[in-house]
């Protein structure tokens, strides 16, 4: 199969890049031919398609009022992406399109070109984009659904995003394509990677049939055993809607416990300011740590700590605890009700209540051996049901049936072959219906 992945960034961005270059790698090593379309950048690797990207944009560099408009216009929509991506197409000859972040650098434009070129386009969902211009369902901090219904007008509030131009930019961009109908008219199957995100898109009006569902996979490592004086830790970026700041108030409540922050972003410094303002010794920043570096703080931890007050489309920073035998605390919003089974891999506590937060610190903290069973737990789980050859093999299942849609014109959802996913024995949640899941719901 030939499989042209288009995503803005052609390196290691963030945690959609870094899934993105696993999976081509996993398709490579099957004998799969694959192929990036991005945006060129000196930090990715070179590639026999480099001549067709699309050349470097810096939305965050300052510049005129034209130059701002002009860019203002490519993300709305490129004309530039289009014709790039049509040449790349002639190139690779790709028998179906795996598109991931797409936004702004190469614009939702692709999208009309690859149905203009007949390519079957799975549009793999990393975020809440389509249904909020600011990307996440999140504004001043926490989750926020005013957008719903295509009401983008409420973006322009100076809580969803900073810069007056950036909003407006987005929220034309989030008409222009609702107008346009470019996501629902060129997209031939979504991907969700929790039931919780494509049941929001439900909720926003989308048809359920178009979307399948598969959380991303996670490489399993060998369980290590908890220290006894071993620190909590959070890692992942320091922004406001991660919920960081509950987490640190609440080791006020557990001055004999070490916290470990591992992680950067625009709050590390009000983080910071506030731990100090708590009096809080207990509390320590390390900054952005690489992979390695990141489990080996996971394998010294007790348990790690997921507090965020955004839905989250997955929580893989769950998963990475899991593939080393940790329990995991993380608030009950979201996916991660789907991750975290409640007294069985780790606890849930109400979002954004610092005091039932502490408790549940202290709970494990108090009792090492049940937070080492609910770790195990979790690793079992992921040992089952997250696997590099079972993701692989749904998704070429995925593949496969987004092409024969294509080419037949349409879909039998009642036959055998079409059906989503046979039933699972622990997690569920690769089931087309939800009658015997087995993860908890909301």
């Amino acid at each position: 199969m030939r499989i042209l992945f288009c995503n803005k960034y052609n390196f290691r961005f963030s945690g959609t890049e870094v899934y993105l270059f696993e999976l081509m790698d996993l398709l490579r090593a099957q004998g799969h031919e694959v192929a990036l379309f991005a945006m060129a950048d000196p930090r990715g690797e070179s590639t026999a398609y480099d001549r067709h990207f699309v050349p470097h944009i810096d939305f965050k560099r300052s510049s005129g009022v034209w130059q701002k408009a002009r860019n203002a216009g490519h993300a709305i929509y490129s004309t530039e992406a289009r014709r790039k991506l049509r040449s790349m197409i002639r190139d690779f000859r790709p028998d179906i399109a795996h598109v991931r972040n797409i936004y702004h650098h190469l614009s939702p434009a692709v999208l009309s070109e690859l149905k203009t070129q007949g390519v079957p386009v799975l549009y793999h969902i990393n975020d809440f984009k389509v249904l909020c211009p600011s990307y996440n369902l999140v504004s001043q901090g926490d989750a926020c659904e005013d957008c719903k219904g295509g009401a983008f007008w409420h973006s322009l509030r100076p809580r969803c995003y900073p810069g007056m131009g950036s909003r407006i930019a987005l929220m034309a961009e989030a008409y222009a394509h609702r107008w346009l109908g470019t996501y629902e008219k060129c997209v031939d199957l979504f991907l969700a990677p929790s039931w919780f995100v494509r049941d929001k898109f439900v909720e926003h009006g989308w048809d359920p049939e178009k979307f399948d569902v598969l959380p991303h996979f996670q490489v399993l490592h060998e369980p290590r055993k908890a220290a006894k004086d071993g620190p909590v830790l959070y890692f992942g970026r320091l922004s406001a809607e991660k919920g960081v700041a509950d987490l640190v108030r609440a080791m006020a409540f557990n001055p004999d416990l070490r916290l470990m922050i591992a992680g950067d972003g625009p709050e590390r410094g009000g983080l910071q300011r506030l731990a100090a303002s708590l009096g809080l010794a207990n509390v320590e920043f390390v900054g952005h740590v690489n992979a390695a570096e990141r489990d080996r703080l996971i394998g010294q931890s007790r348990f790690t700590v997921l507090p965020s007050h955004a839905y989250e489309t997955l929580g893989k920073t769950i998963l990475e605890s899991y593939a080393l035998g940790r329990a995991v605390i993380a608030s009950d919003t979201g996916s991660r009700r789907e991750l975290v089974h409640n007294r069985e891999t780790g606890l849930l506590y109400r979002c954004g209540d610092v005091k039932q937060l502490a408790a549940a610190i202290r709970t494990l903290a108090d009792k090492p051996e049940q937070a080492e069973r609910m770790g195990r737990a979790g690793w079992d789980w992921v040992r089952r049901e997250f696997t590099p050859e079972g993701h692989y093999q749904k998704l070429c299942g995925v593949y496969e049936r987004v092409i024969a849609r294509k080419t037949n014109g349409k879909e039998d959802i009642n036959h055998p072959e079409a059906s989503r996913w046979e039933p699972e024995d622990a997690g569920g949640v690769y089931r087309r219906t939800r009658r015997d899941l087995k993860v908890q719901r909301y």
